[in-house]
């Protein structure tokens, strides 16, 4: 009887894990690592610039990059604190960041950053600075730096993670995960930190309380600035962190951290995804489980004359303008196009969806009519600084885009006739 339960029980979890995993849209991202940085590709205010990740930080620009992002410098960024909670980081204050994104799943309106005083190793990254881990709030955070891909999924982790594979972390103050490691049989609550190099880094009331093996001391980066100082080491006969174990780690002091950390060294062991939601950290060893990416939301798009044809991010580059390639809009196409971003909550949108259809059929052979959820293509919208509904792109050949936002369809027919078809 206790072998058919397990019996039923592996295969009930089986068919949770598939549900699950059919249940949860997933994009996957490629970054850039240098210098064991994360780099991500962000889309600001209409214009793309490479940030490092920095879990144990902040939304922060430097500030030449405030003007070059189109970012009001003298509108306050609503901030419940004014420098970094983790990390002793010289700021000159703060501003707001109109749209920010990474790629679809992440995406933010009115976005707090800090402008850093003077942090010459971030522009030696050639970065225009850093972002935090409040973005990522709103979905389960896969980072796989074996295949440097960030993985977005919601509501659950990828199928490839193991449900077993999980600890409880604690969100702190500005979306800083806490972990629960153990170094040598004693138990340490860690910030998860993408930026500190190595393993284990402790402040210095951790490492004075931490009786390890002495290490011979190392050079130690602190804070943005990339400035290397002498630190002290020790060695932890064995780290646990989730279910893996660890032997003869290095354990760092850090006398700058306010508080200590798990540095980038534990990306370099295997997978982890965190689910900010639910609280929880996932971790496994990189060769654990296949590691399959189930994207979706992928599917091909097929636009037909006289009809108003749903896009994608992927459709709009290759075929309308590729924003990656040109900072002048450059369009591709050989007949004018009308796109309509709009959502399903949005009122006006659906009361003119169906008047765009009878101008798609009126004007089938002149004219091509697209349109794009906003809720779905949030890169295409931050692109465009598109944040209002519906906003509509009637695009010449040739020329750049007519942008109108409301629901005005005689105002629509003009713009057709007078300017994309020049009666």
């Amino acid at each position: 009887m206790r072998k058919l339960m397990m019996i039923l029980g592996l295969s009930l979890l089986s068919i949770m894990t598939w549900a699950q995993s059919k249940n949860t849209s997933v994009e996957v991202k490629d970054y850039r690592e240098v210098d064991g940085k994360i780099i991500l590709e962000m889309v600001v205010n209409g214009v793309m610039a490479d940030f490092v990740l920095d879990l144990a930080g902040h939304n922060a620009i430097l500030p030449e990059y405030v003007e070059k992002l189109n970012i009001d410098a003298n509108v306050k960024g609503d901030f419940r604190y004014d420098t970094f909670q983790y990390k002793r980081v010289p700021v000159e204050k703060s501003v707001n960041i109109e749209t920010i994104s990474f790629g679809n799943s992440v995406f933010g309106n009115g976005v707090a950053a800090f402008v850093l005083k003077d942090e010459p190793y971030l522009r030696k990254l050639g970065v225009a600075g850093i972002v935090g881990g409040t973005l990522f709030r709103s979905v389960v955070l896969t980072i796989d730096s074996r295949r440097k891909k960030i993985t977005m999924s919601n509501p659950y982790r990828p199928a490839y993670m193991k449900l077993d594979h999980r600890s409880n972390i604690e969100v702190v103050t500005g979306s800083g995960i806490v972990c629960p490691v153990e170094l040598d049989g004693v138990s340490y609550s860690l910030l998860l930190d993408t930026w500190s190099d190595g393993m284990i880094v402790l402040n210095s009331a951790d490492f004075a309380g931490f009786s390890g093996k002495d290490g011979n001391g190392m050079k130690k980066s602190v804070g943005y600035a990339g400035t290397d100082v002498a630190a002290s080491s020790k060695f932890a006969e064995k780290c646990r962190f989730v279910k893996s174990d660890f032997t003869d780690v290095a354990v760092v002091e850090n006398e700058s951290l306010p508080r200590s950390v798990l540095g980038n060294g534990i990306l370099k062991q295997g997978l982890v995804s965190i689910d900010y939601g639910k609280q929880k950290v996932y971790f496994q060893p990189f060769d654990l489980a296949e590691v399959k990416d189930e994207v979706t939301g992928g599917n091909e798009v097929k636009v037909e004359a006289g009809k108003l044809n749903p896009i994608t991010r992927e459709y709009f580059l290759e075929h309308v303008y590729d924003y990656r390639k040109s900072k002048e809009f450059v369009f591709k196409g050989d007949k004018p196009v009308v796109i309509d971003f709009w959502a399903t909550w949005c009122g006006p949108c659906m009361r003119l969806i169906p008047e765009l259809e009878k101008m798609a059929e009126k004007y089938k052979d002149q004219v091509i009519f697209l349109k794009v959820n906003a809720d779905k293509e949030k890169e295409l919208c931050g692109m465009f600084n598109v944040v209002a509904l519906p906003t509509l792109f009637f695009i010449p050949v040739g020329g750049k885009p007519i942008i109108d936002v409301g629901a005005t369809p005689e105002k629509y027919v003009e713009i057709i006739e007078n300017q994309l078809l020049k009666k």
